[in-house]
């Protein structure tokens, strides 16, 4: 039933969505624990500690050239993406974020989002984040059944995932989590049950992602020689007609295509995005975009993390 795991959540203290379309910080952590067979994105394992001061001089290094292309400009969203941000120390996150406010300006109350793996690892270091200047976070659940996390390649189970849900709402003024769809064999009831669970435990925010087969993933493989089927388009589309129904009739509608909210949570960042905004990108294989004079410059910089650490 919704409402059943309810949660308290520290009060919300994030200044409201202007409607401007703002300028938004995107900082890449490109290294994760394990590689997951669905992700396509650049994202690296490494077996031995990452230098985080080496990489951190790096990134400041980047910030400042960024800064030359954008000019001064007020800041409304900073967001930590990846990989996996959740495997920087505190005090690395720390130094990026005082490193944002030296070459733009940062005011009070903006959204500041990491996002994290909820494994006991990561999840032990929330307040450390929470005390770097993190307001909010995304959470990679993916699934609600154990099955299911196995077969996407998480490093978490369900009950290491409602304990770093818990953990999140008591500690940060925002929160959010993902959840994959359309995984084989993945009926609508099922679905149905899963994602009012899923509510039942959300705040005011969820991220909630059609499983997709991109190249060059280990799941392109076993597709391509059948060993993964996916659901149809038709039967796909039942889903996402099921997501929409039932995150509308709980109060989360979907603000853009993946993306669902009570009113006036949106993220300001993805809203950004969402609204043609300039974001400087800054890290190994980041994107921006930012406004030169009467035309805009998209920015990528160096997908592979050591290469790009010796460009900096």
């Amino acid at each position: 039933m919704v409402g059943e795991h309810q949660l308290s959540a520290p009060g919300a203290s994030l200044l409201p969505d202007t409607g401007d379309p703002g300028f938004g910080i995107y900082l890449h952590w490109p290294f994760c624990a394990a590689k997951c067979p669905y992700c396509d994105f650049n994202s690296h394992v490494r077996h031995r500690p990452v230098d985080q001061e080496r990489f951190t001089a790096a990134f400041l290094r980047e910030m400042e050239h960024m800064r030359s292309l954008s000019g001064p400009r007020v800041v409304t969203s900073i967001f930590m993406g990846g990989g996996t941000p959740s495997l920087m120390d505190p005090q690395t996150v720390a130094a990026l974020l005082d490193g944002v406010s030296r070459f733009w300006h940062v005011p009070d109350g903006i959204e500041i989002t990491m996002e994290a793996n909820p494994s006991s690892v990561e999840a032990e270091r929330f307040r450390g984040y929470r005390a770097a200047g993190v307001n909010r976070v995304s959470l990679g659940v993916q699934a609600l059944n154990d099955r299911d996390l196995k077969f996407l390649g998480r490093l978490h189970d369900v009950a290491d995932a409602l304990k770093a849900i818990r953990l999140a709402r008591e500690i940060f003024p925002r929160m959010s989590f993902d959840l994959i769809y359309a995984r084989p064999n993945q009926t609508v009831a099922e679905w149905d049950a899963e994602l009012k669970e899923a509510v039942s435990y959300a705040v005011d925010h969820l991220s909630l992602y059609q499983l997709t087969i991109e190249e060059g993933t280990p799941f392109y493989g076993l597709h391509k020689a059948g060993k993964l089927i996916v659901p149809d388009g038709e039967h796909s589309a039942v889903l996402y007609e099921a997501t929409q129904e039932i995150t509308e009739r709980y109060g989360m509608p979907a603000y853009e295509v993946s993306n669902h909210a009570r009113p006036g949570a949106e993220s300001r960042h993805n809203l950004t995005y969402w609204r043609y905004g300039d974001y400087a990108g800054i890290g190994p294989g980041a994107h921006g975009r930012l406004t030169r004079g009467s035309s805009k410059l998209a920015t990528a910089t160096e997908r592979h993390p050591e290469t790009w650490h010796g460009n900096r």
